[in-house]
C-alpha cells in the first residue's frame, strides 16, 4: 500500500457515518494512520449538521448505507442539492451488500465499498481524490501552476509544499525589506528582491517578477519603498487566491 504525504493527507478530512463504530474502526485507523483527519458520527442526520456547520472541510464522506434514520442515499441527496456540497461519496455495505433500486441509481454516488472487503482499493481511491485536489484549474489569474505541474508531472505533493514554501519563505523575506528600509541597507534591499524573484516566477506572477526587477536594477534609493509596498500588495493578491482557491492549506 502506497504511503502518502501526512502533511498533505491531514488536510483532507473524512467523515464516517455508521452506528456501531467497531465495525469501521480498521477503516478509520487506516486513514488515521496515513495523516487524514477523519471524524465519526453514528447517523445522516448528525452528517448533514456537520455539513452544515462546516467546522470541518469534509472532501470525503463514507456513510453506512441502511443509516437511520436518513439511509446513506436520502443523506448524500440531501447534503448535495440541499446543502451544495460535493464530497467524495462512499456507501459502506454489509459484506456481499444490498441490491439498489432503480430511483437509487440517479443519486451521485461515487463507489460503494463492501465492510470485510481488502480496504488498498478504497484507500487508493480517497488518494486519488486528494491529488484532484490540485488537478483543477486554479479560478484566479493572480498565479498559474503550470510550471509546477509540468517539472512535478503534475504531483499533488510536490505543488502543496511548493505553494506552503512560497508563502512562508516570501512573508518572511518581505518582512526583511521593510526592515532594511528602516536601517538605509539599499544594497541588502536589492540582494533580497534578486533572491525572492524566483518565486514569483515560480507561480507565473508576472507583475511580482517586475517589481523584483525594478528594485534589483532600477529604482532609486528614494523610490524603494514605494517599491517594496508594491511587491507586498502582490504577494497578498496571490496569498488571498490561494486562500481562496485551496482552503484546505495552511497559508
Amino acid at each position: 500500500m502506497e504511503k502518502k504525504s501526512k502533511e498533505l493527507a491531514s488536510r483532507h478530512a473524512i467523515l464516517i457515518v455508521h452506528k456501531d463504530y467497531d465495525k469501521i474502526a480498521n477503516l478509520s485507523l487506516l486513514f488515521k494512520e496515513q495523516g487524514f483527519y477523519c471524524l465519526h458520527v453514528k447517523s445522516g442526520l448528525e452528517a448533514i449538521k456537520k455539513f452544515e456547520a462546516a467546522e470541518d472541510v469534509i472532501k470525503t464522506l463514507l456513510i453506512q448505507e441502511d443509516s437511520l434514520p436518513l439511509n446513506a442515499y436520502k443523506t448524500i441527496d440531501y447534503i448535495k442539492t440541499e446543502l451544495d456540497k460535493s464530497p467524495y461519496c462512499v456507501v459502506l455495505q454489509e459484506s456481499g451488500g444490498t441490491e439498489i433500486s432503480g430511483s437509487h441509481k440517479i443519486i451521485l454516488i461515487d463507489r460503494f465499498f463492501s465492510l470485510g472487503e481488502d480496504m488498498d482499493s478504497l484507500f487508493h481511491d480517497i488518494c486519488e481524490q486528494v491529488k484532484n485536489t490540485f488537478a483543477e484549474k486554479p479560478t484566479n489569474c493572480s498565479y498559474s501552476l503550470g510550471y509546477l505541474k509540468e517539472i512535478s508531472d503534475n504531483s499533488a505533493e510536490f505543488i502543496a509544499e511548493s505553494l506552503q514554501l512560497f508563502s512562508t519563505s516570501v512573508a518572511k523575506e518581505i518582512g526583511d525589506l521593510y526592515l532594511k528600509i528602516k536601517t538605509g541597507s539599499y544594497e541588502d534591499i536589492r540582494k533580497i528582491a534578486h533572491k525572492i524573484k524566483p518565486s514569483f516566477a515560480m507561480l507565473e506572477n508576472h507583475k511580482g517578477v517586475e517589481i523584483c526587477d525594478q528594485i534589483t536594477y532600477q529604482a532609486k534609493d528614494r523610490e524603494l519603498k514605494n517599491s517594496i509596498d508594491d511587491l507586498y500588495a502582490e504577494f497578498n493578491r496571490i496569498q488571498h487566491a490561494l486562500k481562496t482557491d485551496y482552503p484546505n492549506l495552511n497559508l
